[in-house]
């Protein structure tokens, strides 16, 4: 099977609008089905589940079949010490919760999230770290709690079978005004290798589509893989395929 999976990331009240603007636009497009990244808490600044316009889209979102995958818990650093330069500031910006989470604080995160699940009633499937920064050690954890995958930049996990699916996902970094390029450049570079895989992931976050270059490229991503016989597919569909 030929797989797109599109993936919207860090939904939480502050960016309900946006999100709702993407799930339009791919629709537009021809996706019908999302893979929707949901924060708890996202930067301790309020509650995904104390929002009634976030959680009447989420449960639409859901009855429309998308996957609603916990995303970190707060998805930020606050209260953590100081990590890699690297990986916590300049490659995440301080939004790297899950790269060097003591074990203890790790799995009352993750309870927490599958606490919101259960009484929510959604579909518990996916965890995926802020960054995909999470130690490899971890995967055992998210399958002893129930999650059936995890995906890294790079990979999809299929925890409960044991399986690791190589593939990388486009991405975008647009927070400063030369980023936005170089992620143009590169994702086309990208796109040009992986475009005869079997999956192909693209990966957004709130502030993507605001930038219309960005936006023209991501369309025509989207038009030319589905175009090649690729199905839209959610991480869920697809690893339980």
């Amino acid at each position: 099977m030929k797989a797109l999976i599109v993936s919207l990331h860090d939904f939480h009240p502050g960016s309900l609008e946006a999100i709702r603007e993407q799930v339009v636009f791919f629709k537009g497009l021809g996706v019908r089905q999302f893979s929707i990244l949901v924060v708890p808490d996202f930067h301790h600044q309020g509650k995904v589940s104390e929002d009634v316009g976030a959680m009447r889209f989420l449960e639409e979102r859901q009855r429309a079949g998308d996957n609603l995958v916990l995303h970190g818990f707060f998805h930020d650093r606050q209260g953590l010490q100081e990590g890699s330069y690297f990986w916590t500031k300049l490659y995440s910006a301080n939004e790297a919760e899950f790269f060097d989470l003591e074990d203890g604080f790790c799995e009352e995160r993750l309870q927490r999230g599958a606490e919101i699940w259960k009484r929510e009633g959604w579909k518990q499937e996916g965890f995926i770290a802020p960054g995909w920064l999470m130690p490899r050690r971890q995967d055992a954890l998210l399958a002893r709690l129930g999650f059936s995958y995890t995906t890294r930049l790079k990979e999809i996990v299929a925890l409960q079978r044991g399986k690791t699916v190589q593939s990388q996902s486009l991405c975008y970094s647009t927070r400063s005004w030369w980023r936005r390029p170089v992620s143009r450049v590169w994702n086309n570079l990208l796109y040009e290798r992986i475009k005869r895989e079997n999956v192909i992931r693209l990966s957004l976050h709130p502030d993507d589509l605001r930038y219309e270059a960005i936006r023209l490229q991501i369309a025509e991503v989207v038009e030319m893989t589905l175009a090649n016989g690729y199905r839209a597919l959610t991480y869920g569909d697809y690893v339980s395929s």
